[in-house]
């Protein structure tokens, strides 16, 4: 395929409608890209590179020596595809491009979100494929394609339009009532502000003025989720009123994470108490949950805190790998510094993976879509740092 964009727009267009044709276009792309590495046409290089060689390591180490032989399946799903990251050079950065994604994902995302809200409707929370967690990732990343087209747009009725688009999609983020959106979508924005508060060549008080639009769309948003989800009024009782919570109300608040937590701990201590050493280092693997003793409540996974899920599946050196991507993406993302106005149109790319470092804290980062968001933010990587270097 000559034009590489037309790749981009269909892995977009597939993992929106469907998540098996996703899967499977990713598969194919991850051939090719492993082909040309081979070919030594691609290099492993960037910020990420070595963060992520220290979770991915663990993670299929860990799952072939203590998993069955399908879950090596399911490492390779949660962790490996996520080296798309390195195929950023093949696709050559540029205003062009970037502008087409958005456009595609703007143009996927308002007919996710007719269907969002027609399921909801009926009572369903889903989107055309996935659930809960799904909506959040979608409209999160439609929101800030919205308010980048918004901001570049100079007609003003497609103006208009993408101002109410971005307004939509932020408020459909929030009705997830769900932390990691939440948390995610705020870590996004927080990042995208940052960057444009640096810039020089344009007004501090209409930037102050548009943080001021999405601080009211994410107030309005938090007291939906709040009125929608009694378990955050749990919450407000214990910050601002001081009242005692019990275990039972403390489980409840984290949607069973308390409990799921200190199972979780459990195992750590045994591995400690027993000194298994490579457990400790590369993790027990891809659902350790179901093979632990004791099993996690929810499965697969004690997901709970980073801190406890991660340490159990990939053990410290990929905890340590997770802590450090942390680190290289935040470090290279605050230090981005525009010169041109109408070179925020990656943005939504570069800060986008503040959703699942940020937001994932709780549940971990993993996605079926990851892999595509690790590529975006490799392309966007390439075109900040050509800007940085003048």
């Amino acid at each position: 395929m000559k034009n590489k964009e037309n790749l981009l727009i269909i892995m977009f267009a597939s993992a929106y409608l469907s998540i098996s044709v996703f899967e499977a276009v990713l598969i194919l792309f991850l051939l090719y890209e492993i082909y040309l590495i081979a070919k030594k046409q691609i290099n492993l290089n960037g910020h990420l590179k070595l963060p992520l060689f220290m979770i991915i390591m663990p993670s299929i180490l860990s799952s072939a020596i203590y998993g069955k032989p399908h879950e090596i399946i399911g490492a390779l799903n949660q962790t490996f595809f996520n080296i798309t990251y390195f195929a950023k050079d093949l696709f050559r950065p540029s205003y062009e491009l970037f502008k087409k994604v958005n456009y595609t994902i703007v143009l996927f995302c308002s007919i996710e979100a007719v269907v969002t809200i027609y399921n909801y409707s009926k009572g369903l929370e889903k989107p055309i494929w996935g659930g809960v967690f799904e909506i959040g990732i979608i409209f999160a990343l439609g929101s800030l394609s919205s308010f980048t087209l918004f901001l570049l747009e100079k007609d003003i009725e497609r103006k208009i339009i993408f101002f109410m688009l971005f307004t939509l999609f932020t408020f459909l983020v929030f009705v997830t009532g769900k932390r990691n959106p939440i948390l995610g979508i705020l870590a996004s924005y927080f990042v995208y502000f940052l960057i444009l508060l640096k810039m020089s060549n344009i007004s501090k008080k209409w930037i102050y003025g548009m943080i001021s639009v999405f601080l009211i769309l994410s107030i309005g948003g938090t007291y939906y989720a709040v009125q929608k989800f009694p378990k955050y009024k749990i919450m407000f009782e214990f910050v601002f009123q001081g009242k005692e919570l019990t275990q039972e109300q403390i489980n409840e608040f984290s949607s069973a994470r308390w409990e799921i937590g200190k199972k979780g701990v459990e195992v750590i201590k045994k591995d400690i108490e027993n000194r298994n050493i490579l457990p400790l280092l590369i993790g027990h693997g891809y659902a350790a949950g179901e093979r632990l003793d004791p099993p996690s409540p929810v499965g697969r996974s004690y997901e709970s805190i980073f801190l406890i899920s991660e340490l159990i599946n990939i053990g410290l050196i990929g905890l340590i790998g997770i802590i450090f991507l942390m680190y290289r993406f935040f470090k290279f993302t605050i230090t981005v510094k525009l010169s041109e106005f109408n070179q925020i149109v990656g943005l939504p790319f570069l800060v986008f993976p503040a959703y699942f470092l940020v937001g994932g804290i709780f549940s971990g980062m993993w996605d079926a879509i990851l892999p595509l968001y690790f590529l975006m933010f490799g392309i966007a990587e390439n075109y900040y740092s050509a800007i940085k270097q003048g």
